[in-house]
Formats: structure tokens, sequence, C-alpha cells
């Protein structure tokens, strides 16, 4: 007759420690793959266990967490203007103050070489 099965990392805690590990596995791989981190970058998944005595000692309460550690986003800048919109302050991506480079009177972009059929021809 065979005794009680050991305690291992695949019945701890009810079986979580698989399910959880598998969680941040996912999450340290997304990291990984983003192109806006360091893709040289340390990645590390910790694992720790509390485990807490019986006042008898005859057994112990075990709680386990598992966390990461990713490699933060690159800094990116940007710009933004201050524009109004009725009595609103809005952001906007471009100087509003400012026309834009290949741009038709619509608004819409132009294709390079492209004239806008509604403004005027340019004399000399």
């Amino acid at each position: 007759m065979e005794g009680p099965d050991q305690v291992s990392l695949g019945n701890i805690c009810g079986g979580a420690v698989e399910e959880i590990f598998q969680r941040e596995l996912k999450v340290v791989l997304e990291n990984i793959a983003d192109p806006n981190t360091d893709a040289e970058g340390k990645r590390k998944i910790i694992f720790e266990f509390a485990i807490s005595p019986f006042e008898d000692r005859s057994g112990a309460q075990v709680e386990f967490a598992c966390t990461s550690k990713l490699v933060p986003t690159d800094k990116v800048k940007g710009t933004m203007f201050l524009a109004h919109r009725g009595t609103n302050i809005i952001a906007v991506p471009h100087d509003p103050k400012q026309s834009r480079l290949f741009e038709g009177v619509d608004g819409k972009s132009l294709a390079a070489g492209e004239r806008d059929p509604k403004k005027k021809p340019d004399v000399m």
C-alpha cells in the first residue's frame, strides 16, 4: 500500500501554479514581441510561496503568488496643439494656425502631383 501523494508544483494550491504560470508567461511573451520594448532586456517570472504553519505544527497554509517583471515600453515623443471648438478647448495633432502641405481646400490629403479640383490654378 502506497502512502499519500507528496506535494509538487503540479498539485500544490489545487494545481493553480501551472495555470497562473501560463498566464504570466503569456504576458512576458507579449512583452517580448512588442516592438516598442527593448528586445534584449531581461524579463522575469517570479514564484513566491508563503508557508504559514498551523499552531500545532501538523500542517501549513500555503499562499502562492506569481509576478512578472517586464521591460517598459520605449519613450516616444509627439506634439499636440490647442484649438478652440465653440466654448471648448481641444487638442489637435497639427498646428491649426499653419496650413497643411499637400492638403486640398476640403481638408483631404492630396497625392503627390495631384491638383485640387476646387482650387483655382496659380497664374504666373
